[in-house]
């Protein structure tokens, strides 16, 4: 037999029976008060122990027994809390176990958090995790300010916090709440989007601050301009508001200016341009309400997919593509979704016009054998189920065409994309689902359009001048240029005209609506912007457009030129399973900068 060197034959061997037997014995001997050395009184009991299994099982009874503390020394020590959670506790620093109930978890949860043990509160965040529903309002409040000052139970702090915003009106009938609730904890829930719910309404949530409020007036007045900053106060009805806030609140000068705006500003919502939830978002937007800009999926242009981002917190973006993908009905197997335009209407409805190529077989598009799909170009999306629902198709496919809305119609402007010599201008009727070519013109190529306050559209598009000489035969030959021109278009009598501009236009001009008055905005020489006001030749046979007397440059300085193309849409976060996304925008980067300062 072959001899083995010593060190070779060593192996560690372990066995399990022996550390329950040795845990089993060790409680037994903490029952008998056997060999103990402290006793931990807890309300009016007393409960023999050992200091090293309590130092090995608690970080603050190892702190007390080994740092020189006077505790250390002493046969008795005093800890806060209940009898029963401690008993519960000190069986699971003898034996790992313990026994949770309903009634029993929160207090033990706290002592386990008061003495620093991990396990056991692992233990009770699980227990916690399973049974959320189950709880009254006050212990879920007391759930929540327990867990909440503690990294390792966020999520259990996270998942209570949820109910208690989701159920605020049931949360200021609970006196527990209505008294120990902090400003800063009633600040938080305010300012969550989730707090309004479909049971829950804006103005539960300002009867609810008005109740905390006034429960103890004396120290909480000086709370009520910051809190009811956090209120959508025009989403409440305006004969409510005074009745809710009542004398008291009302007599503070800041409170009753905030009401009395918001009242002159309720009379003059259904006439107010531009829309007032849109301007005043955070006194009539509902929370679940996010106005998102319609943007591109790069990674993915093939699949038709709009991505909707907005940033609404000061750490993230909403993000979902889920609403963008259009619907596979392309008749094609080999489809290809060259352009898309996007348009929201008056109604808040989003539609898309699509531009869809597809070429044959062998060859691909060098064949020069391409044929195109004008079957399926026109769609409208339905919140309400999350889909894109098919409309008839446009009756000739336009590329990148512009998109207005007058009463009824949409107004869709562009190039013809199978010739494109040609533009065109035909309209889509919202009522009736059907189209009507209006107007084809060599004067529209590449146009931007925008809607009038007189119902007319304007238009500023690319034409292309012929200045050769022509042949005997009458055909055009030898060169020609471009030049940008605005057309000016009435729907009343279907007329398309060149209008006069006494300056200079380029790619970057471009129009805007401000006010019930349009501009034209272009880059001049030594400043910024130049405001050019729309004249009121505009309504004459020969429309023109002259410089204004003024020049406003302090209006257009936040216009994002993306807003011509890529509108703006609103929507309820809750109906398309909206997510938050890490985001690098740049507002978010300055918020970070300055909190790192």
């Amino acid at each position: 037999m072959a001899a083995f060197k010593q060190d070779q034959c060593v192996q560690r061997m372990g066995n399990q029976s022996h550390l329950s037997r040795l845990s089993s014995g060790l409680n037994q001997l903490r029952q008998q008060a056997a060999f103990c050395d402290v006793n931990i009184i807890v309300g009016n009991q007393r409960f023999p122990a050992h200091k090293a299994v309590l130092s090995c099982a608690s970080d603050y009874f190892q702190g007390m027994f080994s740092s020189g503390f006077q505790e250390s020394t002493m046969s008795e020590i005093t800890v806060p809390g209940t009898e029963e959670s401690f008993a519960q506790i000190l069986d699971f620093a003898y034996t790992g176990y313990f026994t949770l109930s309903l009634r029993t978890v929160t207090g033990i949860l706290q002592m386990a958090c008061y003495m620093v043990i991990p396990e056991a509160m692992d233990l009770c965040a699980e227990y916690l995790r399973e049974v959320k529903d189950s709880f009254t309002i006050e212990d879920c409040y007391e759930i929540w300010t327990i867990t909440s000052n503690h990294s390792s139970l966020t999520d259990v702090a996270r998942l209570y916090r949820r109910y208690l915003i989701q159920n605020f009106s049931k949360c200021v009938q609970s006196k527990e709440f209505l008294e120990h609730c902090s400003e800063s904890m009633i600040l938080e829930i305010l300012s969550d989007e989730d707090i309004e719910t479909d049971d829950t309404t804006e103005e539960q949530i300002l009867q609810g601050t008005a109740t905390w409020l006034k429960h103890d007036w004396e120290q909480r007045k000086v709370n009520v301009v910051d809190l009811l900053k956090k209120i959508r106060l025009g989403l409440v009805p305006v004969d409510r508001l005074h009745s809710i806030l009542g004398d008291e609140l009302l007599a503070i000068p800041e409170c009753k200016v905030m009401v009395e705006e918001v009242v002159k500003l309720s009379v003059t919502m259904d006439t107010a341009s531009p829309p007032l939830i849109k301007s005043h978002s955070e006194l009539f937007a509902t929370r679940n309400t996010i106005t998102a800009r319609l943007e591109e999926d790069y990674d993915d242009a093939s699949t038709g997919t709009i991505v909707l981002l907005k940033c609404e917190t000061e750490t993230a973006c909403y993000k979902m593509t889920k609403v963008a993908d259009i619907p596979n009905r392309f008749p094609y197997s080999a489809e290809k979704l060259s352009v898309y335009r996007v348009f929201v209407s008056n109604e808040n409805q989003l539609y898309a016009a699509i531009d869809v190529e597809y070429f044959d077989e062998p060859g691909g598009e060098e064949s020069g054998n391409q044929k195109w799909n004008k079957e399926n170009n026109f769609f409208q999306y339905k919140s309400e189920t999350n889909e894109w629902i098919l409309l008839p198709p446009m009756p000739e496919l336009l590329t990148y065409p512009r998109m207005v809305q007058i009463k009824e119609y949409i107004y869709l402007i562009g190039e013809v994309k199978i010739d494109t010599s040609k533009s065109m201008i035909q309209r889509f009727n919202i009522r009736s689902k059907s189209w009507e070519i209006l107007v084809e013109d060599s004067l529209l190529l590449t146009p931007y359009a925008i809607s009038l306050p007189t119902g007319q559209i304007l238009v500023k598009a690319q034409k292309y001048y012929r200045s050769g000489p022509n042949n005997t035969d009458g055909r055009h030959y030898g060169y020609g240029y471009w030049a940008v021109v605005v057309a000016l278009y009435k729907p009343a009598t279907n007329e398309l005209l060149e209008v006069s501009v006494d300056t200079t236009l380029d790619e970057d001009s471009f129009f805007v609506e401000h006010d019930n008055n349009c501009y034209l905005v272009t880059r001049g020489e030594g400043k910024d912007k130049v405001n050019i006001v729309i004249c009121d030749e505009l309504d004459g046979d020969k429309p023109a457009i002259v410089i204004g007397d003024d020049v406003v440059e302090d209006m257009f300085e936040k216009l994002d030129m993306r807003e011509q193309f890529n509108p703006e849409f609103t929507f309820d976060k809750r109906k398309l399973g909206l997510i938050q996304v890490p985001c690098g925008c740049e507002s978010h980067v300055k918020k970070r900068e300055v909190k790192l300062e």
